[in-house]
């Protein structure tokens, strides 16, 4: 157990007991040994010997889905070997249909590489096995949405928060991605208090993401509640201060307010700070209002 338990750190597998697995033939007994030396190599950063060895114990149970599995991990999530990881993922499934987490990470490699309509039958059965799934729903959701069936992804993302309000994607994450994933739709398409409902909600269980403040601060704005949409961008800031779609959308912020000094600080921050490649509409915008506001002064 102590061997799987310290690969978990990076290859989050809820469901695998190594240690525990049933040895029903000389095969599958072989196989976990064989699985066990690869971990080990694996854990001890012999990245190429591990899969070797995992290998060899896929090969030698052809019906296990533990060394597949693993393989798959090793490639989506160490190596960055996509097509590998989709092709060990695929075999792990093949060999355990009934295994939501190889459902759910076979369906969210498919996802992150753009396969939506693929990534959404895993997903959707990673769901089906495992109703309370809430990384496989929030993905789910993400692939409905990329393919515009916009009212399934907000059903998907409703999900997700329903089975987790505090889910956290990885170890980095600081929690909040389904509640951020369905304001942003709301906002998208001019719901704003359906936003502002769900990033409040969103708030109570995630305090401290930057990206709840930022949203709710857009639909705050959206709807003119300047002082309360100050209040969540400069919160967004204090978060997260690389946040620079925060620092325009204070700016605008301030400017609604008559607040004309801080308004022109913070376009000119914005223009100094954001990136051309990705942000050239706003930047422009920000540098056609400090022009208005300086004209306006120079009238009075």
């Amino acid at each position: 157990m102590k061997l799987v338990q310290r690969l978990m750190v990076w290859i989050p597998l809820a469901l695998i007991l190594v240690a525990g697995s049933a040895c029903t033939s000389m095969d599958r007994a072989e196989s976990i040994s064989e699985m066990n030396k690869g971990l080990e190599a694996l854990n001890g950063g012999q990245t190429l010997e591990a899969v070797k060895l995992l290998k060899e114990a896929a090969r030698i149970d052809s019906t296990y889905a533990d060394p597949p599995y693993f393989l798959g991990q090793i490639y989506h999530r160490k190596l960055n070997e996509t097509d590998n990881a989709e092709t060990f993922y695929r075999d792990a499934f093949s060999r355990d249909g009934e295994n939501p987490q190889i459902a759910y990470q076979l369906g969210a490699l498919l996802q992150e590489t753009g396969k939506d309509q693929d990534a959404m039958q895993f997903l959707k059965t990673a769901t089906d096995l495992k109703p309370d799934f809430a990384k496989a729903w929030f993905r789910y959701g993400l692939s409905l949405e990329n393919q515009e069936m916009y009212t399934e992804a907000i059903d998907a993302y409703m999900k997700s928060i329903q089975a987790n309000a505090r889910m956290k994607m990885d170890s980095d994450s600081k929690g909040g991605e389904a509640y951020h994933a369905l304001g942003d739709l709301y906002n998208r398409y001019g719901f704003y208090d359906h936003a502002v409902k769900v990033y409040e909600n969103g708030m109570e269980n995630n305090p401290d993401v930057a990206r709840l403040h930022l949203g709710l601060g857009v639909a705050q704005l959206q709807l003119k509640r300047y002082p309360d949409s100050e209040t969540n961008f400069k919160r967004a800031l204090e978060l997260d201060a690389s946040l620079t779609t925060a620092v325009f959308n204070l700016a605008v912020a301030h400017m609604a307010q008559g607040k004309t000094e801080e308004a022109m600080s913070g376009f000119d921050m914005f223009a100094q700070r954001a990136d051309q490649s990705k942000d050239a509409a706003r930047i422009i915008a920000a540098q056609g209002f400090i022009m208005q506001m300086r004209e306006e002064q120079e009238k009075e």
